[in-house]
């Protein structure tokens, strides 16, 4: 989306702090083990226990900085002790969660420093436990496996990452900084993929001497799609979708690094690639977007419609229902399946987000490294609707979990430079407790029209919204000082005394 007023000044004053420190937030709350962070309990003990499961799971795929590679965790095919771009990108949030903060540092530093000229701009899609390109993906610098969404991907991962630590090196580190301005110039330039050309681009470039079209290495070294069984294709929705959310990252990381012009001419790009997808790629006579096209503009239905979502693209609230109503008619794999709870209930479709959220622990391949990250994401920022900003200071809260009486908390949600836990009992009773450094504003939601909300023996005003389905939410803005708890209760006119 495009940048918000409230971005700008809260970036702002951050810049003014950070000219007085260092470049990450200062660690002032203690590490807790491994065994209380991010402890999940409820009354609906079906979401207990696929809770639990998906966090005994994920922790089981974390590596303690004993391999030549570092701290880092399985992200790719089990068994291959390996992680990749894609992979990393959407499991780095419930790694977040989990207290893995070093690993997704690691990983993802590695990522920024390998990308190179002779590889032309493209990093290593996937690298092993020895610190090495995985060898099922890569042979040589100009024979190996690359999907081209993955730069941009990483991109909003980084993002992501730093409004979950407040780590300033993930938006103004000098690694990556340099793979950022890599990814929007040169990388663009070389895989054809500027607003003004990528509809005309061929599918396969940058090709090595000899190239084979029976081998992988040839045809799949710049796949424009992370959608890899339709050989062939010239650009896939996904590739446009990733160009937004990376323009659209780059501009906000640009005003943390007091860089306006920068910021203005990235946001107006990621622009172009909004209008590409909406004014051309979307049918509408059969009421869909196409989801991939072949040489000569002919386009294709197929798989690609969850990154529509995933990466934030459409702001008409007609087409996104019609996205949703779409994936829940499909058949799509245990990769897509996994962060589909987490974008249901961003929606409001609360429902459909609870059953493909319970499922996921007995569907098939529910071992796929990214099924349990992507359940606690779901379960933790979807379900009860946890979400921190470090750029505004803020966390916003709002529970989404089915039932009226339910009672959920998790506890010690890694989180900027300590710890916070979350309660909700029913649709009108949250408790947040903020063991950080930070004096926080916490964006307190509930489902329901309600008058205001109570909280600390305050009674503060709210602001009423709704979501695509229609549902009314009540959020107000509460202040949270540093290592404080408070509960917050919404109130309606005919419960008031």
């Amino acid at each position: 989306m495009e940048i918000k007023t409230l971005y700008i000044s809260a970036i702002l004053l951050l810049l003014i702090a950070a000219s007085c420190g260092g470049e990450s937030v200062t660690k002032t709350t203690g590490e807790l083990p491994a065994e209380q962070i991010a402890v999940f309990t409820s009354t609906d003990r079906q979401l207990q226990k696929s809770y639990e499961w998906a966090r005994k799971t994920a922790l089981s795929y974390s590596h303690d900085g004993s391999d030549p590679v570092g701290y880092w965790y399985e992200a790719a095919l089990p068994n291959r002790e390996a992680f990749c771009m894609r992979d990393v990108s959407h499991q780095s949030v419930g790694a977040q969660i989990l207290g893995l903060v070093p690993h997704n540092k690691n990983m993802f530093t590695l990522f920024a420093e390998n990308i190179s000229e002779q590889k032309d701009w493209c990093s290593y899609w996937e690298i092993n436990r020895y610190n090495k390109p995985a060898p099922a993906d890569y042979l040589n610098d100009k024979e190996f496996w690359y999907n081209l969404n993955a730069n941009f991907d990483v991109m909003q991962a980084c993002l992501k990452m730093y409004r979950w630590t407040g780590d300033n090196e993930y938006v103004s580190g000098e690694k990556f900084i340099d793979f950022f301005e890599k990814n929007v110039t040169e990388y663009i330039d070389r895989w054809n993929l500027s607003p003004d050309s990528i509809m005309s681009r061929q599918p396969y470039m940058n090709v090595p001497d000899g190239f084979d079209s029976s081998n992988n290495f040839h045809t799949c070294r710049g796949l424009p799609s992370y959608v890899e069984n339709i050989p062939g294709v010239a650009v896939g929705i996904d590739l446009l979708a990733s160009l937004y959310a990376g323009f659209n990252s780059y501009s906000v990381m640009a005003y943390i690094n007091e860089n306006p012009d920068a910021s203005g001419s990235a946001e107006k790009k990621a622009m172009e690639y909004r209008d590409i997808i909406e004014n051309e790629w979307w049918d509408a006579e059969n009421q869909s977007y196409h989801t991939m096209m072949l040489p000569g503009g002919e386009f294709r239905r197929g798989e690609g419609l969850p990154y529509i979502l995933w990466f934030d693209v459409s702001d008409n609230a007609d087409r996104i229902k019609i996205v949703l109503d779409d994936i829940t008619k499909g058949k799509w794999n245990v990769e897509n399946i996994s962060h589909f709870p987490e974008l249901f209930y961003r929606y409001g479709y609360s429902e459909e987000a609870y059953r493909y959220l319970v499922s996921l622990p007995s569907m098939s391949r529910s071992e796929y490294p990214e099924v349990s990250y992507g359940f606690i994401e779901g379960c933790v920022c979807g379900a009860m609707g946890f979400r921190p900003d470090y750029a505004d200071k803020s966390v916003a809260t709002v529970s989404r979990l089915m039932g009226s009486e339910t009672d959920s908390q998790i506890r010690n949600i890694k989180v900027f430079d300590g710890y916070m836990t979350l309660r909700h009992v029913g649709n009108d009773y949250s408790e947040l407790t903020n063991d950080t450094s930070e004096d926080l504003v916490w964006k307190a939601s509930f489902f329901g029209d309600y008058s205001i909300v109570e909280a600390g023996g305050i009674s503060y005003p709210v602001v009423k919204t709704t979501d695509l389905k229609g549902n009314i939410f009540s959020t107000a803005e509460i202040s949270l000082a540093s290592k404080t708890a408070l509960v917050a209760r919404a109130v309606a006119d005919s419960s008031r005394d």
